[in-house]
């Protein structure tokens, strides 16, 4: 089965093994928000099958030699998205909360952005193949079970806030001691987010300076060109 075609890095990346899932993720976020609130437990079930298939795409996109910014994007976009729907959903849920809440997607999403675009002005392929200037950003990348425990404890704590808000897992005790478990990888993320909006935003301005420099460097030497001409 491996040998077919599908299998390969064939001439259409919309349909690679790693996309498909990606767009699967998409449907299963879509279908998980439009019940959430009515119906916690398909809710749940959904945003958490999205959640496994996250890891699985890249693990797919590397077996098969499928990996394309194409899916780099749509896993980058699909992450921040899923969690930001989930976030609103929250707030939606717990409007005196609104507030926290809209802080928490508002980070999410700058901070990875940042970190994006300042890594591709680097010349990185991904936001994860990082050279930042904090050794906190790169050893949460680099430690690739460090940065899965810190977002699964972001997800877990997320959706355990969501069931406490039905009656029927009102005070749940399960849910109360994974709440209170995934607090401290929680903690952890937001720092790393806030550290890593920073140092891309240093990254930013210093490939700038980098740029400049370099553009009054070739400016100096076509002027003493032009002077040794004369």
């Amino acid at each position: 089965m491996v040998d077919h075609w599908f299998f390969t890095r064939h001439d259409n990346p919309y349909i690679y093994i790693p996309n498909l899932i990606g767009y699967l993720r998409i449907a299963s976020s879509l279908v998980a928000f439009a019940v959430a609130l009515w119906s916690p437990t398909a809710c749940v079930l959904l945003y958490t099958f999205g959640f496994i298939c996250d890891e699985l795409d890249g693990r797919f996109a590397r077996m098969f030699g499928q990996t394309t910014m194409l899916g780099q994007v749509l896993d980058m976009v699909t992450d921040r998205l899923s969690t930001a729907g989930l976030l609103v959903v929250l707030s939606i849920l717990n409007q005196q909360w609104y507030f926290c809440f809209l802080v928490l997607l508002m980070l999410d999403i700058f901070s990875h952005w940042f970190q994006m675009y300042a890594t591709l002005a680097a010349g990185a392929a991904t936001h994860k193949d990082t050279e930042s200037q904090s050794p906190v950003v790169r050893f949460y990348y680099q430690q690739r079970l460090f940065m899965g425990f810190c977002c699964i404890c972001c997800e877990v704590l997320y959706l355990s806030l969501y069931l406490l808000h039905f009656p029927q897992f009102h005070r749940w005790p399960p849910a109360v001691v994974v709440a209170a478990l995934a607090v401290p990888g929680f903690a952890l993320k937001q720092f790393i987010n806030c550290v890593q909006l920073w140092t891309a935003m240093q990254q930013l301005v210093a490939t700038d300076r980098h740029k400049l420099t370099q553009a009054g460097n070739s400016a100096k030497v076509k002027l003493e060109a032009l002077s040794k001409t004369q």
